[in-house]
């Protein structure tokens, strides 16, 4: 299996006016098992910019004829014609989209667009005029949005948008239809590969086909590039929210949403489809978040599904899989899916019902505030990592000094005595200690064992980086059922 993609051009054929070659890529078609070869090009007009994708079969004139109707249309979002996929996206959208997903023909196949209209983007939030807009809707819809279809292409379809604009006091990052009755889920294999309704069909019953379902559009997004780009047997699924996989149908008891429920889990002959779950970074150190993705992995085993739990490992700006992906994967027009797949390949079976219990309010702060350290700590680690310790600012290390202290002592003003008796040591000794630091978060560590009565800590820490059995161990459900029990307990 290739896990290194160079995208950079090939061709050096001349080109008209205006337009310049970016890459040269071949995407996997699962319909007909075979490679297909894109060429990605710049076009720089006077009525803006565009990125063009060429298919076989279609021809470079036929894209800028195309980008030119998109760039002078008021009133175009979206290229409607058959064999040929664009979207209007201002600069700001198309850098957030390119952070998730760096591939020009996935975010033209999303359907992902700018909305300009101050109408239409109220009507999101009014639910088509359910209720009447109040200032803050109006403030919110004065800035461009990014709209992300579910039905790309479709005249009529429900999308979640991203306001370009909302006040500091409001804690809201996307925005829903006001009074939908469910939220849908982004089916994004089948939307981003083109899959047929047919084949689509054949998806959901073929066991065979790997599962993962992560939370939010530009993280699904991240993660269909393994079976665009690799060819891997690879569906994906985003859901808009923690706790939008599915509904609470009593005190216990939960049923997968239409679009997941639409999936079979279990084959006749006993097979079992392996179905990863993967959420962000910090999902372990927040439980509602650990709450809602354990109940998912419950009522999926429920249904009979081989379930993994992928664990973004601590470190700095890799909160989402799609951060991981830009920071180790992505090295220019060269993708480098080695980092990513080990980490999925390392997913941990989930061997039993796992609970999280609620903290109160006072430790679930102190909890916060810790995990605020060890995420800076992770930025001090990754900074310095390859210097000596004699070569690091003494501003530096006396604040981290100090820190540890505080940690250590469990006072704020025992970071001061710490820091005196650290200077106190010989320089080697003070090195060694530096080391030891370096190679384990101290706050890491601490948070991993004040959050062990409330989260379970086979997906956290150590534990998780080196599960006893794996995604890459379970492979065509060759275990017995006695193997796979129990086994990750921690």
């Amino acid at each position: 299996m290739k896990t290194l993609v160079d995208l950079n051009p090939k061709g050096d054929a001349r080109l008209p006016r205006g337009v310049h070659p970016c890459r040269e890529y071949q995407v996997f078609d699962h319909e007909r098992e075979s490679w297909v070869r894109y060429q990605e090009f710049l076009y720089e007009a006077a009525t803006g910019s565009a990125y063009i994708v060429v298919a076989p079969g279609k021809n470079l004139q036929e894209g800028v004829a195309a980008a030119d109707r998109l760039l002078k249309g008021d009133k175009a979002t979206t290229i409607l014609e058959s064999g040929i996929y664009g979207t209007a996206n201002s600069i700001r959208n198309h850098a957030d989209l390119c952070s998730g997903a760096p591939l020009t023909l996935a975010l033209a196949r999303s359907g992902a667009y700018t909305e300009r209209s101050v109408g239409r983007i109220l009507e999101v939030f009014t639910g088509g005029g359910k209720i009447q807009p109040s200032r803050l809707h109006r403030i919110m819809a004065d800035r461009p949005a990014l709209a992300f279809p579910y039905q790309p292409f479709a005249e009529h379809s429900y999308r979640r948008i991203k306001p370009g604009c909302t006040p500091p006091e409001v804690k809201l990052k996307y925005a829903t239809p006001f009074g939908t009755s469910h939220n849908e889920l982004f089916l994004t294999g089948k939307i981003i590969n083109r899959w047929s309704d047919a084949f689509h069909r054949s998806v959901l019953a073929n066991v065979n086909y790997d599962l993962w379902i992560t939370e939010g559009e530009k993280k699904a997004m991240c993660l269909v590039l393994l079976p665009m780009l690799v060819g891997l047997k690879m569906d994906v699924v985003g859901i808009p929210g923690v706790w939008m996989w599915g509904r609470k149908q009593g005190p216990d008891h939960w049923q997968l949403a239409p679009e997941l429920e639409a999936y079979r889990f279990k084959s006749q002959d006993g097979t079992c489809r392996r179905v990863g779950v993967l959420f962000d970074q910090d999902s372990w150190r927040n439980h509602k978040v650990a709450d809602a993705l354990l109940r998912l992995c419950k009522v999926l085993r429920e249904a009979g599904a081989l379930v993994f739990v992928g664990v973004i490992p601590p470190g700095s700006k890799q909160k989402g899989i799609d951060d991981f992906f830009a920071k180790h994967c992505v090295h220019g027009n060269v993708f480098d899916f080695s980092p990513m797949l080990d980490l999925m390949n390392r997913s941990v079976y989930v061997d039993q019902d796992y609970a999280v219990s609620y903290p109160s309010p006072e430790i679930s702060c102190q909890l916060k505030s810790l995990g605020e350290q060890a995420e800076a700590f992770c930025e001090t680690q990754e900074r310095f990592h390859d210097r000596a310790f004699g070569e690091l600012p003494p501003d530096v290390v006396s604040r981290v000094v100090l820190e540890v202290g505080c940690l250590l002592s469990g006072d704020e003003n025992g970071g001061t005595v710490y820091l005196e008796e650290f200077r106190a040591l010989p320089p080697e000794s003070q090195a060694l200690r530096w080391a030891e630091w370096t190679a384990q978060n101290p706050f890491q560590a601490e948070l991993d064992r004040q959050l062990d009565p409330f989260i379970p800590g086979v997906f956290r820490g150590r534990a998780a980086m080196d599960p006893r059995l794996s995604f890459e161990q379970v492979e065509g459900n060759r275990l017995p059922p006695d193997v796979l029990r129990e086994l990750n307990h921690f």
